[in-house]
């Protein structure tokens, strides 16, 4: 356990420090992924097991795209996820079926399974033609036949690509929700990062949405060069007007070679007025009628076709399972569960080169870069990651599944975060509060800072093996 005082003094210091560029979705960052493989039989024999002991085994499914339309600068301003420029439908098509034949690797998998969630994302997925979103939905239904009643299918796209005749071929596929990227409603802002889309493209999508029936979420980011608070509360004000029943509000990510890092990196609101976007954000949503469920997600209640989309989501409270596959270039997955024993649970990203990918295929090989092995610290820490995103970490049922209690195990993080008013310690949860939202990149990077010690310590010992993963550890934002 981290000494109290490196604690307090650990927040001192990066408390007004620019929290993004630590956001984690997993655990640990994949510049530690460094195995070269994955033993599928193993994975094959431990959801057997798994299934045989009363579990259900549910999947989360992510179908990854790699390309996007061709923007000044080449790829929008803020990306941080590996794509390839759009070279039309004939190439789109001819990578989709490399994503049936990887489909079809993991069919022996995934036998039994139940499909809770899908998400089709990249990359941009609505650059698909009407057709294609059948063909999609008829390699998930192949793979994983059950489909839970619940299950959010959802399409991530850009607002200009959207037609009303793929809206139709979307719902009709039995897709039922699409996430727009539109980062920006204020035309000028959105044109910094490269992108043509106009407030029409936005307003159009949401509409053809309506008519067929289909929950719409849109995505927009605070923290973007040249923004203020009050273009800030505009857009979200607007958003409000179209009767945009889910919101994700989440702040800029800037790093590595963008081009908002490299060349508007001065043009920035500073970290103390991110605070403040956040703050004035959530409470304008709240004030409006919207609940907050997640660090970045407000709902409004009263949309019949709203549904709750949880990436990744894990349970860890009950007797069922649920793994998260990757399809397509650059997709992540993981595949375990705690009671599974040390070593048994991975982490992997497939091949961010296409071509790579594409040879793996054909040579009917797992299109796989790099993997994880998790030890049970590493399975628990991943499993907060998650959890914080949601703003509640479920101390019973983490005691149940992995023996643990989550308090007892970092006290001195959170009684020093309590004391600053970001989280609410309970007997049964830990939840955060006040401004802990906005602070979930920090203090997931505390609570795994003695394991990334003790990770940078072997990775000192362990010659290289080659080049490792570096980046995003979950599907774009288009």
């Amino acid at each position: 356990m981290l000494d109290s005082a490196f604690v307090k003094e650990y927040l001192d210091t990066h408390l007004e420090q620019r929290q993004v560029n630590k956001v984690q979705h997993g655990f640990p960052s994949p510049r530690y992924w460094n195995e070269p493989s994955v033993p599928m039989d193993e994975l094959t024999e431990d959801r057997r097991r798994l299934q045989k002991d009363g579990r259900q085994a549910g999947v989360y499914l992510y179908v990854g795209v790699p390309y996007c339309i061709k923007t000044t600068p080449g790829k929008c301003g803020y990306c941080l996820f590996p794509v390839e420029e759009f070279q039309g439908n004939d190439a789109l098509e001819d990578y989709y079926g490399y994503v049936e034949r990887e489909a079809e690797l993991y069919r022996d998998l995934l036998e039994g399974s139940v499909l809770t969630t899908a998400y089709f994302g990249g990359g941009t997925s609505n650059l698909y033609r009407p057709h294609m979103y059948h063909k999609i939905m008829d390699l998930v239904r192949g793979l994983v036949p059950e489909i839970a009643p619940t299950a959010d299918v959802t399409l991530e796209g850009i607002p200009q690509l959207f037609t009303r005749d793929k809206m139709r071929a979307i719902r009709d596929s039995g897709m039922n929700r699409i996430s727009m990227g539109v980062q920006q409603v204020n035309e000028r802002l959105n044109s910094l990062s490269g992108r043509r889309q106009t407030t029409r493209h936005v307003v159009q999508s949401l509409e053809w949405a309506r008519e067929f029936g289909l929950a719409a979420n849109v995505d927009v980011i605070f923290g973007w060069p040249q923004q203020t608070v009050q273009t800030m509360l505009e857009d979200l004000e607007t958003l409000v007007s179209w009767g945009v029943h889910d919101i994700t509000h989440y702040e800029l990510n800037v790093g590595g070679p963008t081009d908002f890092a490299l060349n508007r990196f001065h043009e920035l609101p500073s970290t103390l007025s991110n605070l403040e976007m956040y703050r004035e954000g959530r409470d304008l949503l709240l004030d409006r009628g919207y609940e907050q469920h997640g660090a970045y997600s407000f709902r409004k209640p009263g949309d019949p076709t709203t549904r709750l989309f949880r990436e990744g989501y894990r349970p860890e409270t009950s007797r069922d399972t649920s793994d998260a596959v990757g399809l397509g270039y650059a997709a992540v997955s993981f595949f375990g569960d705690a009671s599974l024993g040390d070593g048994r649970s991975w982490s992997f990203i497939n091949q961010r080169n296409l071509t790579r990918y594409k040879q793996a295929v054909d040579d009917g090989r797992f299109p796989v870069e790099r993997a994880f092995r998790h030890q049970p610290e590493d399975w628990l820490l991943a499993t907060l990651f998650r959890k914080l995103l949601g703003m509640e970490i479920d101390r019973t049922g983490i005691r149940r599944a992995m023996a643990v209690d989550v308090y007892e195990e970092f006290a001195t993080i959170w009684d020093a975060l309590a004391e600053r008013g970001l989280v609410e310690i309970e007997p049964d949860r830990i939840t955060l509060v006040g401004d802990g939202p906005f602070y979930t990149p920090l203090i997931s990077t505390l609570l795994a800072e003695e394991r990334y010690h003790a990770l940078r310590d072997h990775e000192a010992r362990t010659p290289k093996t080659g080049p490792v993963p570096a980046g995003g550890t979950g599907p774009g934002h288009g």
